[in-house]
């Protein structure tokens, strides 16, 4: 498979706030072709709403359908059981700067997703950029 899977923050930016993206991610969002998204970004986007960090303007389920994931734009990809072993046996750990380790179970999702299908993942997290078992792409400047 080829194409580009879009880290939760880089849809969310995409969608509410796409001045926040790079010139060239936002012209690889553009084209509309080769777009994928995780399908724990869903769950960790309807928490963000829930808990009042974002504001959508109708319910999400219907945001869902209406704005973020109209028909023939990005391609949802569940998580096989590929993908669900390969979450939680990644090479080697995440680390964040102060190196520990950096345990979000969507990002492991995220990057498993990444790696079993042989997508580059959009992302503007430092903690996935420098992991060196992923090929990612940095979505800000």
């Amino acid at each position: 498979m080829f194409g580009y899977l879009l880290d939760t923050c880089v849809w969310i930016d995409a969608l509410l706030a796409p001045e926040k993206l790079n010139d060239e991610v936002s012209g690889l969002l553009a084209g509309g072709e080769n777009l994928y998204l995780s399908s724990i970004s869903l769950i960790e986007l309807a928490r963000k709403e829930a808990r009042g960090d974002i504001s959508l303007r109708m319910p999400c389920h219907e945001w869902f359908e209406q704005v973020a994931l109209p028909k023939g734009t990005i391609d949802l990809v569940d998580i096989s059981t590929e993908i669900a072993v390969d979450a939680t046996r990644l090479p080697e750990p995440f680390e964040k700067a102060n190196g520990r380790p950096h345990k979000d179970p969507a990002d492991q999702i995220i990057v498993a997703t990444a790696r079993c299908k042989g997508l580059t993942l959009l992302t503007s997290d430092q903690v996935l950029l420098d992991y060196v078992h992923v090929k990612c792409l940095s979505s800000r400047s």
